[in-house]
């Protein structure tokens, strides 16, 4: 018995066609998250305690590391010396509470108090780039000092109480329920090296880094 051309096809076609739905994966109610994903009260799939959305599923933290907010963030008392970079241990002697008058910091690396508050402050050191700078802290160049982050920039929060006692005040609870510094026109400065004071319109202006502000239908505020 001959077969057509067009038949024979169509048959090799229809047999590749089962053999690919007899391999494919069968859903499973029971099992239907990926590696490390969990079903949540919502009733989707998201990655469990410790893992963070990657390029290939979730992926876990790093060495000292803790998972924030659907992101990797340092545990207390490490810092990331740049952006991307593995989390280092903050040195004791760094961001010391200190006072001009009465408790200067010691002799060694960071022996520039920082006034805050009257004559208070933190202990640093004195810098001309971000490369001076240990434990996240940044370089103010104008004032010639390596600038620590704001306190509780980033802590997870669910409203502005939960912010309160840190210098980032204002919870952000549409994305990211993380807090962050509040800033205005003519006080600017309270935003950390390299990001801005941005209008968003929907909340108060917010410190936020410079290139997400217009990017992410912002004003920059001046």
């Amino acid at each position: 018995m001959k077969i057509g051309v067009k038949r024979l096809l169509a048959l090799v076609w229809f047999g590749g066609l089962v053999s690919a739905l007899g391999s494919a994966c069968v859903y499973d109610p029971d099992d239907r998250c990926s590696a490390h994903q969990v079903v949540t009260s919502h009733n989707r799939c998201a990655c469990e305690p410790g893992f963070v959305p990657g390029e290939d599923g979730c992926v876990p933290c790093g060495d000292n590391e803790m998972e924030s907010n659907g992101a990797c963030v340092c545990v207390a008392g490490f810092a990331r010396p740049a952006d991307g970079a593995a989390c280092e241990a903050i040195p004791e002697e760094l961001g010391a509470d200190c006072d001009t008058e009465s408790a200067p910091c010691t002799d060694g690396p960071y022996p520039l108090c920082h006034q805050t508050d009257g004559s208070s402050g933190y202990c640093t050191n004195s810098c001309a780039a971000d490369e001076d700078c240990m434990g996240g802290y940044k370089c103010n160049v104008d004032g010639g000092f390596c600038r620590r982050p704001p306190l509780g920039y980033g802590d997870s929060c669910q409203s502005n109480e939960d912010c309160a006692d840190g210098e980032a005040t204002f919870c952000e609870v549409i994305q990211q329920n993380v807090c962050l510094v509040p800033c205005s026109a003519g006080n600017t400065d309270v935003c950390f090296e390299g990001e801005t004071c941005c209008n968003f319109v929907i909340f108060e202006p917010i410190c936020v880094p410079a290139a997400s502000c217009t990017a992410n239908g912002g004003l920059e505020v001046e």
